[in-house]
């Protein structure tokens, strides 16, 4: 068996057997790859926008996981939009590069072949959690590569345009429709409530509560009115009680009093009864006493007219209290039919409400004049083509060649075998090698080491 140090001698000796069998093997698959029907690939990528097409995937609020699954769902979902037919047959039909009758005698044959072909030549992939949608189309043509991928992201994106506003503008169809019938609805209703409400002299809804409210304030006052009246009829019954003699008259009137018949004692001491100094003097102070009298009969009058005052009101309030009770009583009945009436209003407006939202939502999708996804570049025409891939087959060619030319060497040299080196030569002859004399130059110097064997 032939050894690494006998393999590279052989190949140093038979080397221009290695150059030309390599040369010739490299040659020749170089030729094939030049010879093989050329394909070229252009590419260009979208990004698609996710906030328009899901709102909790353009959160992030959610877990991680959760929303890559969203994400691949929405881009296997645009992926499929871009192979639909919808898409590759308006390409189909609007290229002319398949309009020639090499795709079909009919527009219809056409259309079909060349909606396959351009299946078959285009390559849709994204990487998982990513966004990003990458094509590229492969054609003969690298010009015709490029431009027939920018007419089908152009035809893509405005599909989607049409796919995104068709269903929102038949949805704001349906929903105009449907705000009317529930508009008359909820008219109609409003309609019964004013025609119940105006029947039996009800302003707003909630007019048992505003009756409720208004017997309660009446009772607050009424128990307010009782005690005054009690105390007025306190202060009344007794005409000589606090309340009269704290008059500011009635003190008066008995200060005077006091100071005159002080007086009138004081005269006394020297004067007698007939004395006209003491006749006027009793005189006034009797004056001062009837006046004092009068003044006390007019307080407990004022008392008196007090508390006949606080009994009419306190009467008057009661009848109000009692009446309002009653007028309660007679509105439980209306107030349960304008319960239902009311709910009634309410229930349409909801409805209406809801509908008219849904209707200006999808008014205002139907109005989307953009997609949801953008070019991030334009497809070119590619400089090398994709098929052969010539530096793959440039690189093979080099390394069969190279391989070839060892080999053919390696043939050789087990054809014709030659002792090159010291260990092939012990292990050829099966003998030991004492000296190694194959590096002497011209001159007999020797510069190889003595090669000693066991």
């Amino acid at each position: 068996m032939m050894s690494f140090s006998d393999l590279i001698s052989a190949i140093r000796h038979r080397l221009r057997t290695v150059i030309i069998v390599g040369l010739l093997v490299f040659g020749a698959l170089v030729a094939l790859a030049m010879v093989q029907k050329r394909q070229y690939s252009a590419s260009s990528s979208l990004l698609v926008d996710l906030t328009q097409s899901d709102s909790n995937a353009a959160n992030a609020n959610g877990n991680a996981q959760q929303n890559a699954s969203v994400i691949d769902t929405i881009i296997g979902t645009q992926i499929d939009i871009i192979r639909s037919n919808a898409v590759l047959e308006e390409v189909a039909r609007t290229d002319p590069a398949f309009q020639s009758a090499a795709f079909g005698e009919t527009a219809e044959q056409r259309i079909q072949n060349a909606t396959g072909l351009l299946r078959r030549q285009l390559m849709i992939g994204s990487e998982k959690g990513s966004n990003v949608i990458r094509l590229s189309y492969t054609a003969t043509d690298p010009e015709a590569a490029a431009a027939t991928l920018n007419r089908i992201v152009d035809t893509y994106l405005t599909k989607q345009v049409e796919l995104r506003t068709s269903p929102a503008r038949n949805s704001a169809k349906w929903y105009d429709e449907r705000t009317r019938a529930v508009r008359e609805r909820f008219e109609a209703a409003q309609r019964r409530l004013s025609d119940f409400q105006r029947a039996n002299g009800i302003v707003g809804v909630d007019r048992m509560d505003i009756e409720g409210d208004r017997a309660k304030n009446l009772s607050t006052e009424l128990v307010q009115a009782q005690a005054e009246a009690a105390a007025a009829r306190a202060r009344a019954t007794s005409s000589d009680g606090p309340e009269v003699e704290s008059s500011t008259i009635v003190q008066e009137l008995q200060r005077e009093v006091g100071l005159q018949a002080g007086k009138v004692a004081e005269l006394s001491k020297t004067l007698g009864a007939a004395h006209p100094t003491m006749v006027a003097a009793n005189a006034q102070l009797s004056a001062l006493r009837s006046e004092l009298a009068k003044a006390r009969s007019t307080q407990a009058g004022a008392l008196d007219s007090a508390s006949l005052a606080a009994g009419r009101r306190e009467a008057e309030l009661r009848a109000r209290l009692e009446q309002q009770q009653q007028r309660m009583l007679s509105m439980s009945g209306v107030q349960d039919q304008l319960n239902v009436l009311q709910r009634d209003v309410d229930a349409t407006r909801q409805t209406y409400d809801t509908v008219r939202q849904r209707f200006n939502e999808a008014s205002l999708q139907s109005e989307i004049s953009q997609a949801n996804a953008s070019r991030l570049d334009e497809a070119v025409a590619p400089l090398l083509p994709s098929t052969p891939n010539l530096p793959l087959w440039f690189a093979a060619a080099l390394v069969l060649g190279l391989g070839a030319g060892i080999g053919a060497a390696a043939a050789q040299e087990f054809v014709r075998p030659r002792l090159r080196t010291a260990s092939g030569t012990a292990s050829a002859l099966d003998l030991d090698v004492i000296v190694d004399m194959t590096a002497l130059d011209g001159a007999g110097r020797h510069h190889s080491n003595r090669e000693f064997a066991a």
